[in-house]
Formats: C-alpha cells, sequence, structure tokens
C-alpha cells in the first residue's frame, strides 16, 4: 500500500527522470535505483604531490595538506628523522608492505608515531599501491584518506558497516595497504580489529593487502600467541625521546625557529630552553614541540586528576589500563627489556603530592634500571616535598643512627617573599630550575632559616649568589626579620654520598653580611625509608664547606 507521500515522490522522480532528463524508461526485466549519498559521506578530492623517503635524511616535511583529515595537528609539520622515525619506515616497508605480515606500531603517545606513519603512506609507490589511511577516536566519527596516484581524497566513517563500504570498495589494479591510526585496546574497537583482519586475511591472489595498526597504547596486553602466528602479527616498539635527541633536532635553523616559541623563555643558547622544556615534556615530543610548558602542565595535572587509582597506576605503570595514558614513558635498556618511568619529573611531582612519598618510593624500585639518566635522576627531587608534607623526614648518618627530625610542616610556592607564620614553613619555587636552591625552610619564631638544594648528581655547583640573593630579597620585604640561625643543606643520594663533590663554587664572601660562617660540611641523603645525613669534619679552610652559623 503506498500512501499520498509515496505517490508523490514517486511521481516527482519519475518526472525527473524521464520527462526533464530524457532517460528510457526500464523494460519489464529491469529495475532503476536512484542512490543519492548525503554529504558527510562523499569523498573530497584534491591533488597530491610527490614525496620521497631518504634513508640518510635527518628531516621530513609534512605539509599542511598532508595532515587535513588525518588526527594529526592541521598544520606544516617539520620532522627530525631520529633513529626510531626510520626503524618505523623500514618496519612498514620492509615487514608490512614487502613481507606481508600484520603490523602493529606500539609506543606511548607522543613518540612521533603517527607522523612517521603519514611519512611512510606518503612515499608508497601509488602507481602500484593505493594507502588508505583511517584515524579512529573514542568519542568522534572516523576520518579516512585515501591515496591514490596523484590524487589525495577524504571522508568521514561514522560505524563499522561504512568502514566495510570503504574497504570493499576495491580496485582491482592496485595493492592495497590500510592504516588504522589512533587504535587501542578498548572494547570499542574490538569490532574494528576483526572486520579489518578479516578483510585481509585472504591470501593474496591477483592483488595485495596489506594492513597496520599505529597504537596509541605501548603494549597490546593479552596477546594469544597462536592467533599473532595465524596473523603472522610482528610488532614496531617506538619509545620515547631523550634529551639528547631533541637537542639534535633544535640543532638545523629552522626546525628550531618552528619549534622556539613553545620551549619558553629565551635561554643563553637552545640547548638550555630544551633542558628547561624537559622538566615539563620528558618523554614526549609532543609536549616538547607542540605544547608550551603551561599548557604541559594542566595535561598532565589533569591526567593525574582522571586516575581512578593514582597509587597503582604509579606502581604498576602504564600496563595497568587498556586505555591511553599519557602519564608514562618507555625506553629500551637492552635487547629484551624495556621500562615504562613517568613521562617527566613534572609529572613524578603531581602523583608525589596526590599519593605522598610512599607511593613515589615503591615506584622508584620498580625504574632503578632505567637506561635514561635524565629520567633516572630526579627521584630524589621528587621525594623530598613529599615526605615534608606527609609526616615529614627523620635524618640518619651513614651507620642508621637518627640525628634528627624535620618536622611535617606547610608548604608554600612562591619565587617572592610570601607571607610567612611564626611558626616554620617550607617555601618551594615555582620555577624548578632557578639557581641555587629547590627549598627554603623559615621559622621566625627562632629566627633560623634553611636553605636546601636537592641533587641526584654526582657533582653540583655551588653558587653563592643565588642563596644571598633570596637572603637580600627577604631583608628588604615586609616580612624581613633578624637571621640567628643560616644553614645550607645539599641532598644528595645515599649511594652518592661519599663521593659527591661541589664544583664551580663562586660568590665566596657574599654571605658574611648573615654571618655565615662555614664550619662543617654536611650533607643529607634520602634512603628507602626515610632520608639520612652523614656529618663529616672538614679542613675549615675548604671553599666548600657548607653549615649553619649560630648568632648568639
Amino acid at each position: 500500500m503506498i500512501d499520498a507521500d509515496q505517490a508523490i515522490a514517486t511521481r516527482t522522480l519519475k518526472r525527473w527522470l524521464f520527462d526533464d532528463n530524457k532517460m528510457l524508461q526500464p523494460s519489464a526485466e529491469q529495475i532503476h535505483v536512484l542512490a543519492v549519498a548525503s554529504e558527510k559521506l562523499k569523498w573530497e578530492s584534491s591533488p597530491l604531490g610527490p614525496h620521497i623517503y631518504d634513508s640518510e635524511s635527518q628531516y621530513f616535511w609534512l605539509e599542511k595538506e598532508d595532515t587535513a583529515a588525518t588526527g594529526l595537528l592541521p598544520k606544516r609539520l617539520m620532522l627530525y628523522c631520529r633513529p626510531n622515525f626510520h626503524k618505523q619506515i623500514e618496519f612498514l616497508r620492509e615487514r608490512v608492505l614487502k613481507d606481508g605480515h600484520l603490523g602493529w606500531v606500539l609506543g606511548p603517545p607522543g613518540t612521533g608515531k603517527s607522523a612517521t606513519a603519514m611519512a611512510f603512506a606518503l612515499t608508497v609507490d601509488r602507481s602500484e599501491w593505493e594507502v588508505i589511511w583511517i584515524h579512529v577516536a573514542m568519542e568522534d566519527d572516523w576520518q579516512c584518506v585515501r591515496l591514490i596516484g596523484d590524487e589525495r581524497t577524504s571522508r568521514i566513517v561514522t560505524d563499522v558497516t561504512e568502514l566495510k563500504e570503504v574497504l570493499n570498495d576495491n580496485d582491482d589494479f592496485k595493492h592495497r595497504i590500510v592504516l588504522i591510526d589512533g587504535w587501542t585496546a578498548a572494547d570499542d574497537f574490538k569490532k574494528l580489529s576483526k572486520v579489518c583482519k578479516t578483510l585481509f586475511s585472504k591470501e593474496d591472489v591477483i592483488m595485495k593487502r596489506r594492513l597496520a595498526f599505529i597504537c596509541s597504547i605501548a603494549s597490546r596486553r593479552k596477546v594469544k600467541d597462536d592467533r599473532d602466528v595465524i596473523d603472522r602479527a610482528m610488532e614496531c616498539p617506538v619509545f620515547s625521546w631523550t634529551l639528547d635527541e631533541y637537542i639534535d633536532a633544535i640543532k638545523d635553523d629552522t626546525f628550531f625557529r618552528n619549534v622556539e616559541p613553545y620551549l619558553g623563555d629565551p635561554l643563553s643558547d637552545r640547548s638550555a630552553m630544551v633542558e628547561a622544556k624537559y622538566y615539563y615534556a620528558g618523554g614526549s615530543c609532543r609536549y616538547m614541540f607542540c605544547y608550551n610548558s603551561t599548557e604541559v602542565m594542566i595535561k598532565l595535572r589533569r591526567a593525574v586528576c582522571a586516575l581512578n587509582n593514582a597509587e597503582d597506576t604509579a606502581t604498576i605503570g602504564m600496563y595497568l589500563q587498556l586505555c591511553i595514558n599519557r602519564l608514562f614513558a618507555m625506553f629500551r635498556v637492552s635487547d629484551v627489556k624495556e621500562v615504562t618511568p613517568l613521562i617527566s619529573r613534572y609529572a613524578a611531582m603531581v602523583i608525589a603530592e596526590k599519593c605522598g612519598p610512599n607511593t613515589i618510593r615503591n615506584f622508584m624500585s620498580t625504574i632503578r634500571q632505567s637506561s635514561n639518566p635524565a629520567l633516572n635522576g630526579w627521584m630524589v627531587e621528587v621525594t623530598f616535598f613529599p615526605c615534608i608534607q606527609h609526616g615529614g623526614l627523620a635524618i640518619f648518618d651513614a651507620d642508621g643512627n637518627k640525628l634528627e627530625t624535620w618536622s611535617q610542616s606547610l608548604v608554600v610556592e612562591s619565587d617572592e617573599i610570601p607571607q610567612l607564620p611564626d611558626g616554620p614553613v617550607w617555601i618551594k619555587p615555582s620555577k624548578w630550575n632557578q639557581g641555587g636552591y629547590d627549598a627554603i625552610m623559615v621559622c621566625k619564631k627562632t629566627a633560623f632559616v634553611r636553605m636546601v638544594q636537592v641533587t641526584s648528581a654526582d657533582k653540583h655547583s655551588f653558587h653563592i649568589g643565588s642563596f644571598h640573593s633570596w637572603l637580600k630579597k627577604l631583608q628588604q620585604s615586609i616580612q624581613s626579620f633578624e637571621i640567628k640561625t643560616l644553614e645550607i643543606t645539599f641532598v644528595v643520594a645515599r649511594e652518592k654520598l661519599k663521593s659527591f663533590e661541589l664544583t664551580d663554587v663562586t660568590g665566596q664572601g657574599l654571605l658574611e653580611a648573615f654571618k655565615w660562617l662555614p664550619a662543617m660540611f654536611l650533607m643529607k641523603a634520602p634512603t628507602v625509608s626515610g632520608m639520612c645525613a652523614t656529618k663529616e669534619q672538614m679542613n675549615t679552610d675548604a671553599v666548600v664547606e657548607i653549615q649553619s652559623s649560630r648568632v648568639n
């Protein structure tokens, strides 16, 4: 039974087809079907220029047109070709494209996996191969780009059904490789994985079919070995960036100018700018080169706040959850071993604030073998303020004898002189890399000031001018008081205590106005159970002698 609206539509369509456009009427054995695609499902076409890959090149350009509708940043990108870049390209070329393995590119977010995969896609021989790029996301429509010959087309894919249509739209004159970008082990992508692997599990007859997943996670977790054998699956791990790789990348003037706005205030040289930003960005090149420090801080704090159990995450690591975890890096320490430290020192500080020192100590024990010195070296610093805020510090000598206790106290973050209560308060600098000190304890009631430098290094400079500047600032502020006891202390790792040395000592004599007269060298160091210290008598003429000077 045809209702009135259907009858009107049928007459209108008949008039448009046969009267206006003179289309021949179908015979009794024929049926004419008119299908109209919605705007969002239509392919949008644009020209595609040539791209060349050189295994010896140090940089690779992605134009803005190359990154459109791919999930990558929609702007021109200059990529630094670190060793992991060439390794991933070689994996996709040799293991996936040539040998026909199912590819899994794995690594933490922000390591450059997707940008590298796009560089590969653009350099495939498109006279023989059709490339389909599908960027998937949990809460958005999927973005699909097809590269064939000198043409680039794109469209939106809303679900697995539409994905099937794209993948079944075979061009029998081209081999085909499909790259699924943004994949995770979430349940939402299980059907996607099954559909893709089913379509590409058929044997090559005339045309070759290839498939690779560019993952937003570092591990597929529970993988059935027999399934991988059937799929002929191979993994390509992509590791986090090291400080040396960042410094090598910015040696090129063009590259440096592109990323300079994200590196913070200009410092003495490029390396110093990168080292300062590394505190926040750590092993994520996305955080290093695509966001400023404030934006990175916000993202990391939000990531910590979103954790269901920050303590478990800190101790178990990125393998706790199947979802993306932006708080962890990944480094290889041997041919068979990988470590997953927190992404940066700032991320560790934020988790320490939320979880307390015990969590960080447990976490420290799981990554002590990290081969990346820049990430392995800041655990002493991370432990310090959580201990002050969560119970205080018990001070021991090298033999385990308790000497004193730094009690739990209020911590105020400021680069200026804050409002000082009568009782003890610790001041934490807002700028993590300001010179001289990492913490200051002030007690107006007892006229006591303790200035602390925390370090995991084997040696450290001692610029007395930095301590002098803060004391002068205090002296000139409305919070000023007469200091009766001034103590300067270096906190170092216990295993480095005996060999630790101060180098590049400057500003001798500046603290004489505050009656600071070195009499004993004091260094304090953390252990797994708390803080420990050792006191050693030294030659009173040594310029590195550091201790309190009391004025009676």
